[in-house]
């Protein structure tokens, strides 16, 4: 490990890469600034889609869904193999 931080440090000074302290704090501070811009961004997007699913969830739910009491007599959905236990037909008495 040492030997790889050795050659990386003699490849960075023969490139004449030199890096100071407060190039690292001027990077910090860049990231920080863009971390607090994509945060503002990602607030208003979402103050702007709450009134969009509250107004959606109003919408769907406003709407009345009836069910089918009369649905289709197909043949393949009275098949059974043996009866309830509570009796032939389960729907008597449910309304």
């Amino acid at each position: 490990m040492q030997a790889l931080r050795t050659q990386l440090a003699r490849a960075a000074r023969q490139a004449g890469v030199r890096r100071f302290a407060t190039d690292a704090v001027a990077e910090f501070e860049k990231e920080t600034a863009h971390a607090a811009k994509e945060t503002g961004k990602w607030k208003m997007v979402t103050y702007a889609a709450l009134p969009v699913c509250a107004g959606l969830t109003v919408l769907t739910f406003s709407n009345a869904h009836t069910h089918h009491r009369n649905a289709p007599a197909y043949p393949y959905m009275n098949y059974k193999v043996r009866d309830f236990p509570w009796g032939p037909d389960p729907l008597i008495g449910c309304k």
